[in-house]
């Protein structure tokens, strides 16, 4: 990935785009903020047209409880962004990290924009529009709560998940008012006010990865751990010669072992996008899958590279 070109180009690319929000209720009450680029939502639409319904780029639902739902759209694969991108939401809603859940967002390009990880750009990328996102946020909640209370929404202040009038002592969470927010007009995200650096709390701050605790205790959480109904584990075992060709098995072993339920040959090919030849083996379980890999005895033709 050439990065260093990427940099150069990122100012003409905040300089040309425009960022969209979407206000509506949650289900079960509360306030669901949608954000998107145009070319993104144009795609949506365009998807979701049998539906009549447009679902946009990454969003965050308030909960009557206080609790805060922080979608995070790009892949985690350790590099830490499933923590960094609700982190940016988080600062500018101004809410305590404590009442904030966050829920992967499944790989959907028309729905989500650009999710990868690769070429440390999500930062940059990001960096204002999932600011803008929060920021918006917290002035919908400033202006519920100031119409509530029929006082200027500039005598309003946030913190931790609160909006307080100092003159008159009155505070409310952001649940109680997330349901009014959804009927108030769409703040423009082009003249939104964004903190002062000296003013986060969350942001350069040190933050615990929110699945560090699920990786330690060895919880499911990663793809090795999806299981559905009927489903099997398998083991590959390929020619360690470029072009070999298996002569021969001991398969009718291998399929007696404990938990084994089928072993085959694979053909294969010579194509590094396809399968190499081999064999394969599929048990209920991928240790008794292993175990019988290592119980394989193949007879090898290497081929004219050996």
């Amino acid at each position: 990935n050439n990065v260093e070109g990427r940099a150069e180009s990122l100012p003409e690319i905040y300089a040309s785009r425009r960022d969209f929000l979407k206000v509506s209720a949650a289900v079960g009450g509360g306030l669901l903020l949608s954000f998107a680029l145009p070319s993104v939502s144009k795609a949506t639409a365009m998807d979701h047209a049998d539906t009549g319904t447009t679902v946009l780029n990454a969003y965050v639902r308030i909960a009557p409880d206080n609790i805060v739902t922080i979608m995070s759209k790009n892949p985690e694969i350790g590099q830490g962004i499933k923590t960094m991108l609700p982190m940016l939401i988080a600062e500018e809603l101004d809410v305590d990290w404590k009442q904030v859940r966050i829920e992967d967002a499944l790989a959907d390009a028309a729905v989500y924009g650009r999710q990868v990880a690769g070429g440390s750009m999500a930062t940059p990328l990001e960096w204002n529009p999932m600011r803008k996102v929060g920021a918006a946020g917290r002035q919908l909640l400033v202006t519920a709560a100031a119409k509530h209370w029929k006082v200027a929404a500039s005598e309003c202040t946030t913190a931790a998940g609160k909006v307080r009038h100092q003159a008159s002592g009155r505070s409310l969470s952001y649940g109680a008012l997330a349901a009014a927010t959804a009927m108030l007009p769409v703040p423009n995200l082009d003249i939104i006010k964004l903190k002062d650096p000296e003013d986060y709390k969350i942001i350069g701050h040190s933050i615990p990865g929110v699945d560090s605790p699920l990786v330690v205790k060895g919880e499911p959480l990663f793809g090795i751990d999806t299981v559905v109904p009927g489903m099997l584990y398998a083991v590959f075992h390929k020619c360690p010669v470029f072009g070999g060709k298996v002569v021969s098995a001991n398969l009718d072993a291998i399929k007696a072992m404990a938990g084994v339920r089928q072993a085959f040959v694979v053909e294969g090919g010579t194509n590094l996008a396809g399968l190499m030849p081999g064999v394969a083996i599929l048990a209920d379980g991928w240790w008794r899958a292993e175990k019988a890999r290592r119980k394989l005895q193949v007879k090898w033709d290497e081929g004219a590279t050996a």
